[in-house]
C-alpha cells in the first residue's frame, strides 16, 4: 500500500481545525480553571481515541495480514502517541515545580520511543523479507546511501545479538549468526528499541534528578499569578533531547529507503515523509505564535504548544498505524470474523475472478491474465514467504492457499484435496500458470516441513507428494504453457519430486509404478530444459540419477557422459547451487567414479576421480561441508579400492583436507550427516597406513566398539544407500573389519569385539538391503556387503 498522500491536505487541515478549536475556547472561557477543564478535555478525548486504535490493533493480532505490519509493535507505537499527547496538558500548570519537571522527560521520551518503534519494525521486516543479496553486498556495490543503510542494518543486528546473548546468560554465541539470516522475532526488535531508547533516557533521568537542570515553576510577573517553566541550566537540554527524539526520524527514513526484495506494501517512507510534511507545516504555525504571544498569555502558549506536539504525533499514528488497521479491517472483514480470531483470520480475497474474466481471451485467442489477479497473488506470495522464513509454515501454508483461492471460479475456494478443475487449468493464463505452479511447489516444500516436524502427520505426508505431482500436470495440460518461453518455474518442481523419490515413501499418481513415474518424470525434465544449458544439466543429472535408483548403471553413466559433454563446473556450478540449493552434476559425476570402477573400468574411474578434484571441488564453497562429503566420498571409496597404498593416502589428505578437519573446526554448527565421516575417515586410516598401527587407533576402535552409545538420524541408513551405494550399516562394518585386521596381531579380545559389531551392522544393513520378498533394493550395496560379510567371517573362523 502506498504513502496516502492524497490524505495529507486532510491531515494539514484536521491539524488546522484543530488550532482552531483550541482557540474558540480560548476564547469562550474567561477563567484558567475552564480552560484548563475545556482543554483537558480535548486532549483526554484525542488521547481515548489513539488508546482505541492501539487497543483494536492488539484485538486483532491474531489476522493474517496484520501480523505482517506487526501489530504489537504498532500498539505500542499509538499508546506512546497517546502518552505524548495527554502529557500535553502538562503545558497548561507552568505554577508547579512537579509538572514543569515532567512534561518534557514524558513527551521526549514517547516521541523518542515512536521513532524507535519505526526503527526495529523497518528492521524487522527488512531482515526477514529482502533479498539475502540487498544485505550481503559489499559497499562498493551499492552508492553512498545503500551503504549507510547497510550500515546501520548491521548495527541493528548486532544489538540483537547481543539482546540474545544477555536473555541466554552468555550460553548463545555473540556475532555467530546475522540477523539478515534468521527469523527477527517480536523480543528482538523490542530489545533493540530499548537499546536506542537508552541516550533519551539517560538524558531525562539527569534532567529530573539534577537540580540545576531540572526545570521548574518561575512567577514571571509577581502578585499576577503568571509564571513560566525556567531551568538554570538554559535550552540547551532542550535541545539535545529534541535531537535525540528527532534521530529515530531520520535512521527511520534511512532504512525505508528502496531495496530489493522489499515491496512498497512494506515500506513506510512516504507515510513517515507525508507525516513529517504535515508536521512542519503546522509547526511553521505555531511555533512563530509561541514567540510572538511571550509569557503574558499562559492559555495561549499552552494550546500552542499542545498543539505543536500534537501536529507531530497525531499524523504519524494516522499514516503509520490508523491506516493499516483500516485497510486491513475492510479487506478482511475483520467483525464478521470474530469466531476464526482465535486461529488467525484467514485473508479474503480482495480480487475474486468472476466467469467473464476466467475466460478472458486476446485478440489472438490466447488466455490472459487478469492483473488485479495477479498483483494480489504477488502480494500474498512476499507474505507467506515473510512467515515461512519467520517459521510460521502453517501461516505460510494459510497464505499459499488463499493465493490459490484467487485463481478458483468464482465462489469457490481452493481445497488441497481437490485441487483445480480441467477448466480452471485451461482458463490460467501464462503469468496466472506460472503463479500457481510456483505457489503449488512452495506449499509442497511448506507441507514436507510440517512432516519433518511431525513424522506421524500422515496427512501432511500426503499433502506434500499430492502439491508437487499437481504442480507438474498441471504445468504439462496447461495451453498457456505454450507461451512462456522461459519455463523454468516448473524445475524446482521436479528436482523436489526426486527429493521425495529418493527419500520417501509414496503413491505414484494413476497407478503408475515407481519406475514408470520416476522415468516418465526425469524424460520430461530433460524435454523442458532443452537450450538452457544448466538447467539441462541438472535435468540430466536427474536423469541419471533415477535410472541408477532402478539399478540401470550402464544407462546412467550414458546420461552422465552427455551431461558432461555441457557441464562446464567453473560456468554452472554456482549457478546451479543458486537455483537449486545443490550441485547436483558435480555430485553424480563424483558418484559415477565409483560405478566406472565397480564395473571394471578402473582406468576411467581414476581419471574421472582426478577431474573432479582439479575441475569441480575448487567451486564448492568453503563451508558446503556436506556437499564436499558427498562428493569426496565415492572418490576415496574408488581410491582406496587401488592396489596402491599411495592412492589410499591421497584419499585421506582429501577427505582430511576438506572434510573432516573443517567439521572438527565447525564443532556444533556441523550438519548432523556430518557424523558419517568418523566411520568413513577410520576407513581411509587402515587403508592408508598398509594394515600397520597408526597413531590414534585406540580411539578409533574405542568409538566403534562404543557406536551403540552415539545417537545417529534414522535418515543415514538410506541417505547412504542413495548417495554412495551403500547402507551405512555396512560402512560401519567395513571400519570394524579394517580395525579388526590391524588389532588382532596385539589384541586378540578387541578383534573379537570388533568382528562381533561388524557382524551386528551387517544385520542391520541385510534389512535395508532386501526387501520381505528377497528383492534386492540396490544390486551395488548389496555386492559391497556381501563382500564385508564374507571377509568378516573368514577372519572370525578359527585358524
Amino acid at each position: 500500500m502506498k504513502a496516502p498522500h492524497q490524505y495529507q491536505r486532510y491531515i494539514a487541515a484536521g491539524g488546522l481545525a484543530l488550532l482552531v478549536a483550541l482557540a474558540a475556547v480560548i476564547g469562550i472561557v474567561d477563567s484558567t480553571t475552564s480552560f484548563r477543564v475545556c482543554f483537558g478535555a480535548l486532549l483526554f478525548m484525542i488521547c481515548v481515541c489513539q488508546l482505541k486504535v492501539a487497543a483494536d490493533l492488539y484485538k486483532h493480532r491474531n489476522n493474517l495480514l496484520l501480523q505482517l505490519f506487526q501489530p504489537g509493535s504498532l500498539s505500542l507505537f499509538v499508546a506512546a502517541g497517546a502518552i505524548a499527547s495527554i502529557a500535553s496538558l502538562l503545558f497548561a500548570f507552568s505554577e508547579y515545580d512537579a509538572t514543569c519537571a515532567l512534561r518534557q522527560p514524558i513527551i521526549l521520551t514517547s516521541i523518542t520511543f515512536m521513532g524507535n518503534i519505526l526503527i526495529g519494525r523497518t528492521w524487522r521486516i527488512g531482515s526477514i523479507i529482502s533479498s539475502t543479496t540487498t544485505f550481503a553486498a559489499s559497499s562498493d556495490d551499492i552508492d553512498a546511501v545503500g551503504a549507510a543503510k547497510l550500515k546501520v542494518m548491521n548495527v541493528l543486528s548486532k544489538l540483537s545479538q547481543l539482546g540474545r546473548y544477555v536473555g541466554s546468560c552468555g550460553r548463545a554465541k555473540f556475532g555467530g549468526n546475522s540477523g539478515i539470516r534468521r527469523a527477527i522475532t517480536f523480543a528482538d526488535s523490542i530489545f533493540v528499541v530499548m537499546v536506542l531508547l537508552i541516550p533519551q533516557l539517560v538524558l531525562q533521568i539527569v534532567n529530573l534528578s539534577v537540580p540545576s537542570v531540572r526545570m521548574g515553576s518561575v512567577e514571571i510577573i509577581e502578585g499576577e499569578g503568571h509564571y513560566t517553566c525556567e531551568s538554570r541550566a538554559g535550552p540547551y537540554v532542550l535541545i539535545v533531547g529534541v535531537v535525540l527524539a528527532a534521530t529515530p526520524f531520520v535512521i527511520s527514513l534511512l532504512i525505508n529507503i528502496e531495496s530489493e526484495g522489499i515491496p512498497d506494501k512494506f515500506r513506510e517512507l512516504d507515510e513517515i515523509a507525508a507525516s513529517m510534511t504535515s508536521s512542519f507545516w503546522m509547526l511553521l504555525a505555531t511555533l512563530p505564535s509561541v514567540g510572538m504571544i511571550g509569557q503574558t498569555e499562559p492559555n495561549a502558549r499552552s494550546y500552542l504548544m499542545a498543539a505543536s506536539v500534537l501536529s507531530f504525533v497525531l499524523p504519524l499514528s494516522y499514516n503509520i498505524a490508523q491506516t493499516r488497521l483500516q485497510s486491513i479491517t475492510m479487506s478482511t472483514g475483520i467483525a464478521r470474523g470474530k469466531a476464526n480470531s482465535k486461529q488467525g483470520t484467514s485473508i479474503q480475497r480482495q480480487t475474486k475472478r468472476t466467469s467473464s474474466n476466467l475466460l478472458s481471451s486476446t485478440r489472438d485467442g490466447k488466455v490472459g491474465d487478469d492483473p488485479q489477479t495477479l498483483q494480489a497473488a504477488e502480494e500474498r506470495a512476499v507474505m507467506g514467504k515473510m512467515f515461512g522464513t519467520m517459521g510460521s509454515t502453517s501461516k505460510a501454508v494459510a497464505m499459499n492457499r488463499d493465493i490459490l483461492t484467487l485463481f478458483k471460479v468464482e465462489g469457490d475456494d481452493f481445497s488441497w484435496e481437490t485441487g483445480f478443475t480441467l477448466p480452471e487449468i485451461h482458463s490460467l493464463g501464462p503469468k496466472s500458470l506460472e503463479v500457481v505452479v510456483k505457489t503449488l511447489v512452495g506449499s509442497a516444500k511448506l507441507w514436507h516441513k510440517i512432516f519433518l516436524s511431525n513424522p506421524v502427520n500422515e496427512g501432511a505426508n500426503r499433502m506434500f507428494v499430492k502439491c508437487c505431482t499437481d504442480a507438474l500436470d498441471i504445468f504439462e495440460i496447461a495451453p498457456a504453457k505454450k507461451q512462456l518461453s522461459d519455463r523454468s518455474v516448473i524445475f524446482p518442481g521436479y528436482c523436489f519430486m526426486n527429493v521425495i523419490a529418493k527419500m520417501m515413501t509414496y503413491t505414484p499418481p494413476n497407478n503408475m509404478s515407481r519406475e514408470e513415474f520416476e522415468k516418465t518424470l526425469a524424460e520430461n525434465f530433460v524435454k523442458e530444459t532443452h537450450y538452457q544449458q544448466y538447467h539441462q544439466c541438472r535435468a540430466l543429472a536427474f536423469q541419471a540419477d533415477v535410472m541408477k535408483r532402478f539399478g540401470k548403471y550402464e544407462d546412467a553413466l550414458s546420461v552422465i557422459d552427455e551431461m558432461k559433454s555441457i557441464y562446464d563446473p567453473q560456468l554452472h556450478s554456482r549457478v546451479l547451487v543458486k537455483e537449486y540449493v545443490t550441485d547436483q552434476c558435480s555430485d553424480l559425476v563424483a558418484a559415477s567414479t565409483f560405478w566406472l570402477h565397480h564395473f571394471g573400468r578402473n582406468d576411467e574411474a581414476l581419471r574421472l576421480c582426478d577431474q573432479v578434484v582439479e575441475t569441480m571441488l575448487p567451486e564448492i564453497e568453503s563451508t558446503e561441508l556436506l556437499t564436499k562429503l558427498t562428493i569426496l566420498t565415492p572418490i576415496c571409496r574408488t581410491l582406496t579400492n587401488q592396489t596402491q597404498t599411495s592412492a589410499a593416502k591421497k584419499a585421506l589428505e582429501l577427505y582430511r583436507t576438506h572434510v573432516s578437519d573443517p567439521v572438527a573446526l565447525a564443532g556444533g554448527k556441523a550438519h548432523p550427516v556430518l557424523g558419517m565421516r568418523v566411520p568413513i575417515m577410520i576407513i581411509l586410516k587402515c587403508y592408508s597406513s598398509g594394515g600397520e598401527a597408526y597413531d590414534d587407533l585406540s580411539t578409533d576402535v574405542a568409538y566403534m566398539l562404543n557406536r551403540k552409545d552415539l545417537s545417529y538420524p534414522v535418515f543415514f541408513e538410506t541417505g547412504a544407500l542413495t548417495r554412495f551405494d551403500a547402507a551405512w550399516s555396512t560402512i560401519c562394518a567395513e571400519a570394524c573389519l579394517c580395525l579388526a585386521k590391524i588389532t588382532g596381531f596385539n589384541s586378540h579380545d578387541e578383534s573379537s569385539a570388533l568382528i562381533k559389531e561388524g557382524l551386528k551392522c551387517l544385520e542391520e544393513s541385510a534389512n535395508t538391503l532386501e526387501k520381505e520378498d528377497g528383492t534386492i533394493v540396490n544390486s551395488m550395496a548389496h555386492s559391497y556387503h556381501s563382500h564385508t560379510l564374507s571377509e568378516l567371517e573368514n577372519l572370525s573362523a578359527p585358524v
